[in-house]
């Protein structure tokens, strides 16, 4: 079966149907302009789905440290493990103790949806489905999603998903527990408006959500702590915000500086000359600024330090400072590939990404003669060199 174009001319929802009608096998890729994404499907049923961006099974032990099934450092000697081994990730937890097979195969079932419904946000893309007559994925611990289901839940989500987003407004905005009472956890309405009364009364999940929210964590770092997937915990912070069970925790703008009105008539034609030259020294300043940008911004990424010291230092001096700089420009660009891999669990395929990641600006990516530094991910690690000194 050829299915290969656009999401304009054919919708997901139309291509999720259609492979599910047919029970066809095989690996359906999509991408757009930030990310591709693979969804596996067995006899119609989907199986697996993955980022690019972000490997299903390194977010995973992501997860499961955040939510605090495994620790850190239990979490990296499954994965130095499982580079041994070559086993999955699921595998190496399950058989070390770390968590038991429900926790992992719920764990799954959570990354595989959440990945799969947040297609169907997607307003624009390429689709490309390659049929198979075998598909990998982990059979122990992956209960297979029939399409139908995927279809009604991504339905919903898309009915529901813009009431949600513009009570939230935005995944970086904290929320705090408001001062109400709250029935214990077990209890039902009438007996918890006997033994307190006025308490409110939280179904489990509304429950693991709440505690949560301490004023400090943003509603992403909730998402990922939950372990309910990413509508189900933004669906359940709509409602407790609906029912005022929380309150946005808004940070203090700075108190306006009051300005003195100017005394009428007698001081107004030196206000407006004043005015007048001020305006002259600022188009004059602001011309020279202009015509030095580049030499400016040029000596800030540590280039031009020749012309500018030379009165002042000489040329060995100036030379160790040069590369002084070359090395500290090419620590920051190496120090960014650390902090990407602390928090994707993998080196970016180019150097471009770490730009993506506001983790580096596009000039810092460049040496000190103005060339791109050179950068390989390799199995193990990575390379990463300055033109200029190669």
């Amino acid at each position: 079966m050829a299915l290969k174009g656009t999401l304009r001319d054919f919708s997901l929802a139309d291509i999720f149907q259609l492979i599910g009608i047919q029970r066809k096998s095989g690996v359906l890729t999509l991408k757009d302009k930030d990310n591709v994404v693979s969804v596996s499907f067995v006899d119609g049923n989907v199986v697996a789905a993955e980022s690019q961006h972000r490997r299903l099974e390194d977010r995973l032990g992501t997860v499961l440290v955040k939510t605090g099934r495994i620790t850190e450092d239990q979490l990296q000697e499954a994965l130095k493990v499982q580079r041994e081994t070559l086993s999955r990730l699921g595998n190496v937890l399950v058989d070390r103790g770390l968590i038991d097979v429900d926790a992992l195969r719920d764990a799954l079932q959570i990354q595989i949806t959440q990945t799969i419904y947040r297609l169907f946000r997607w307003q624009r893309g390429e689709y490309d489905f390659s049929q198979e007559t075998k598909v990998d994925y982990d059979k122990k611990f992956v209960v297979p999603l029939s399409a139908e289901s995927v279809l009604m839940e991504g339905a919903r989500i898309l009915d529901e998903w813009p009431m949600i987003e513009k009570g939230i407004r935005s995944f970086s905005t904290i929320y705090r527990r408001a001062d109400v009472d709250i029935a214990p956890a077990g209890e039902t309405k009438s007996a918890a408006a006997a033994g307190a009364e006025g308490a409110i009364t939280l179904s489990e999940e509304e429950r693991v959500v709440h505690s949560l929210l301490d004023g400090k964590r943003t509603v992403q770092e909730v998402v990922e702590r939950s372990l309910l997937g990413e509508f189900e915990t933004c669906r359940i912070l709509y409602e407790l915000i609906n029912r005022q069970l929380l309150e946005e925790v808004r940070t203090r703008a700075p108190r306006a500086a009051t300005v003195e009105k100017a005394a009428p008539r007698s001081l107004l034609a030196p206000l407006v000359q004043g005015i007048a030259y001020l305006l002259l020294v600022l188009l004059a300043g602001g011309a020279v600024f202009y015509h030095l940008q580049p030499w400016l911004f040029d000596v800030h990424q540590g280039r031009r330090v020749a012309a500018v010291l030379s009165p002042i230092l000489s040329g060995p001096d100036i030379g160790l400072l040069e590369a002084a700089l070359a090395s500290d420009r090419l620590h920051q660009v190496d120090f960014a590939l650390q902090v990407y891999y602390l928090l994707y669990r993998t080196y970016p395929p180019a150097l471009t990404h770490l730009v993506s990641a506001n983790l580096l600006r596009p000039a810092d990516l460049l040496d000190l003669d103005g060339n791109l530094y050179g950068y390989e991910a390799m199995q193990d690690g990575y390379r990463l060199i300055s033109a200029s000194s190669s």
